[in-house]
């Protein structure tokens, strides 16, 4: 499910992590923490209180200067002249193909001032990208060596975050941020619960880390690690870039028509997309819930009546509250088999398991 290879960076909390027993391995090429306790304790924390994630493998990209707003409407898929100071806006970035070169967030910061969340892996990939089609009057710079990113999640994340920093914070509406220390507290997440995402100079990360480690146990919150990160956004249904998304996928394909504004006049992409806006999709991602025994992972081939059909992008058990769990995932399969309700197979260790397609996301908050 999660790429895991060879750690090349450490987490500015690395030691941190350590002190509390996390089990480390690579994700990205960054050594995280995978789980403090057990994946399982940890997911259910964040359904049903809270988790403190450290994300500051993530990426920050700020585009400035006189044609900076001019320049993102060009180049984006969203139109961004409506975001107001400190709103945010998600959508994914697209190549002349209508593939996906990533997924992000714009956050308007100032006028003609945007930053912009990348995904770790992506960081050198997305600069260069806009920085390969900024102008003289707008700037491009890859803040992600000075930032650190961390993401408190779940019902009791508001109270949390009041407790900790103030009834200020309590009232933010989702995709919105509140000044904070030099950087932000913003109403956004990976998770599927209610949650806010602190971002802050690498060197005051330790104490904002320790802050909510204080406070946040009494209302159930626990450190989480990068398993309890991907099944909650995998029960989510949130696309994974190198999973769900790639540079040959399709937001439509994807199910992100609705992150794409075909009446802009132009954007990388824009005439791939409105001709199969048009003509529709050859291949779609459905979800999934396995019938039979095994647990689906990412590339295991799809097949309908032993022919195949797709491929599985990302699969887990995922635990269930006071019951038994699931063994669910996601997968791109021709259109003409991706009606809800269709029995498949799942090809696991070179055996098939049975599957049955269920509607998108496998959890939604109450």
């Amino acid at each position: 499910m999660m790429n895991m290879e060879t750690s090349t960076q450490k987490l500015p909390l690395h030691g941190e992590h350590l002190a509390l027993g996390a089990r480390m391995g690579g994700f990205g090429g960054w050594e995280v923490p995978l789980y403090y306790s057990t994946v399982i304790e940890e997911h259910l924390a964040v359904r049903t209180a809270a988790g403190i994630f450290d994300i500051s493998h993530m990426g920050e990209i700020l585009v400035d200067g006189p044609g900076a707003l001019d320049f993102l409407e060009k180049n984006l898929p969203r139109r961004i002249a409506p975001l107001k100071l400190r709103q945010a806006i998600y959508m994914p970035l697209v190549n002349d193909r209508g593939g996906m070169v990533d997924d992000i967030i714009v956050y308007c910061v100032g006028s003609e001032r945007f930053l912009i969340v990348v995904n770790a892996g992506n960081i050198k990939k997305d600069y260069d990208w806009f920085k390969g089609r900024a102008s003289g009057d707008v700037s491009v710079r890859d803040l992600s060596p000075d930032l650190g990113l961390l993401a408190v999640q779940g019902p009791a994340s508001q109270a949390i975050i009041t407790d900790v920093f103030g009834a200020y914070y309590r009232d933010l509406k989702r995709f919105t941020y509140g000044d904070f220390e030099g950087g932000m507290i913003a109403r956004t997440g990976y998770t599927g619960e209610d949650g806010f995402e602190i971002m802050v100079p690498k060197d005051k990360l330790k104490s904002v880390w320790d802050a909510v480690l204080r406070a946040g146990p009494k209302r159930g919150l626990k450190p989480i690690g990068f398993g309890a990160r991907d099944t909650l956004r995998l029960e989510a249904a949130m696309p994974l870039y190198g999973h769900e998304l790639d540079d040959e996928i399709t937001p439509f394909e994807a199910g992100l028509g609705w992150a794409i504004d075909l009446t802009k006049p132009v954007f990388p992409g824009q005439p791939v997309l409105k001709k199969q806006k048009e003509e529709g999709v050859a291949r779609k991602r459905i979800g999934f819930e396995m019938t039979g025994r095994g647990i689906p992972r990412h590339g295991c081939e799809v097949q309908k009546n032993g022919t195949r059909i797709g491929w599985v992008t990302s699969g887990s058990f995922i635990p269930v509250a006071g019951g038994s769990g699931r063994n669910l995932g996601m997968a791109y399969v021709s259109f003409s088999e991706a009606a809800e309700g269709s029995e498949i197979d799942i090809i696991i260790r070179g055996n098939p398991a049975k599957a049955r397609i269920v509607s998108l996301p496998f959890y939604k908050r109450k």
